[in-house]
Parts: structure tokens; C-alpha cells; sequence
């Protein structure tokens, strides 16, 4: 279930976008109770109901005060993601060149953790089934660009070329999407409803 709030910083951009700065209705709910938030847009068909009050579901809030923000990749101990080295590389296998969904992809290490090989970034390239499997622990194949670091915004770059699934239209004033790759989808239950340009349902 994603969440369903947009949750921007005092001056109107995204706290972050890696990943996105959202949150639950009912954290922004509470942050609307606390004082610390105010809403900028509301769903127009979702209402919440308690024993004393009904009120509309907050689509885009504001914090009431600027967050100082670094906008840096999140790393564990244990190196990069999978999911950072596939946006990095364009969801493009390094051997064969070829285009794949997240799901037939693989990270490769350049240099085989079989040999010493660590996840860094200058160490792991995206890798179909196919290429990974004939590839092995051959070291004389290597990808066609080399692994690299990227930054925080070189990754927002190559994000904003992908397909995004929003619950709000009005989520996209601030993030700044092209409007054919921007597909809106149910709040409550993460369905496709229609794409941003569009008026037409999805069939």
C-alpha cells in the first residue's frame, strides 16, 4: 500500500525524492492536530470519519517550517541497492545492452565476491538472467561502461525518464514529471485509474 500524502518542505519542494517524501493519511493527519503541517490539497472523494468529526484526506501538505535537507543515496552497511544500481544503469543489462523490467534483472559484481569482490558502486553493474548466468565468475567479461557512483541528482534524472504511479494528480504540480510517463492510480487501493493527460480510464 503506498502512502497516500505528499508531504513538501516550507518551501514547496519535496523533502526528498530519494525516496519520496511521503507520508500515511493518518501521520497526516496527526501533523495537521500537531501544528506542524498545512494542507495545500485535499482528495476530492475520500473522507475520514471518527465519533465526533468527518473530514477530507490531505492529498499534498506543507510543513509549516523549511526541514534543512541533504539530498544524498541512503546506503546500508552493506553497499548499494539493487533498486539504485538498476535506476543508475537505466534498468539496462551492461553485457547485452538490452532493456529489462526490474524483475529480470540481477546485480552482477565486476569483480566476483568469489574473488574478494565488495558491493560498491564501482563494483556492481545490472545484469540480466541470461548474461549473469553465462558470465559467471569470467572476469575476462566485463560490462560495456564501467560502474560508476552516481549522485543524488544524476539518479533523480534518470528516475523522471521512467513511469511514475501517483494517488493525486495535484502530486505532480511539485514534482515536475513529464505528464505522459505520470499514471494515476487509486489512494486506497493502488489501482490505475487513468494517466495524467488522459480522461480516459485505463482498460
Amino acid at each position: 500500500m503506498m502512502d497516500s500524502t505528499l508531504l513538501l518542505n516550507a518551501d514547496a519542494m519535496p523533502i526528498n525524492l530519494l525516496p519520496l517524501s511521503s507520508v500515511s493519511w493518518e501521520d497526516a493527519i496527526k501533523g495537521l492536530f500537531v501544528g506542524n503541517t498545512e494542507v495545500l490539497h485535499y482528495y476530492d472523494d475520500w473522507d475520514v470519519h471518527s465519533p465526533s468529526i468527518t473530514m477530507a484526506v490531505p492529498a499534498v501538505v506543507i510543513l509549516k517550517e523549511q526541514v534543512q535537507v541533504k539530498r544524498h543515496m541512503r546506503l546500508s552497511t552493506d553497499g548499494p541497492s539493487s533498486n539504485l544500481v538498476f535506476l543508475r544503469d537505466g534498468y539496462q543489462c551492461q553485457y547485452c545492452e538490452k532493456v529489462f523490467p526490474r524483475s529480470q534483472l540481477t546485480l552482477d559484481h565486476v569483480l566476483p565476491r568469489k574473488f574478494g569482490g565488495r558491493t560498491r558502486w564501482d563494483n556492481v553493474s545490472s545484469a540480466c538472467n541470461f548474461c549473469n548466468g553465462k558470465r559467471g565468475h569470467d572476469i575476462r567479461i566485463q560490462p560495456k561502461t564501467a560502474p560508476y557512483r552516481p549522485t543524488y541528482h544524476q539518479l533523480v534524472k534518470m528516475m523522471k525518464k521512467f513511469p511514475i504511479y501517483l494517488p493525486s494528480p495535484f502530486w505532480n504540480y511539485y514534482l515536475g514529471w513529464d505528464e505522459k510517463l505520470v499514471n494515476i492510480v487509486d489512494p486506497r487501493s493502488g489501482k490505475p485509474i487513468r494517466h495524467l493527460n488522459e480522461n480516459l480510464e485505463f482498460k
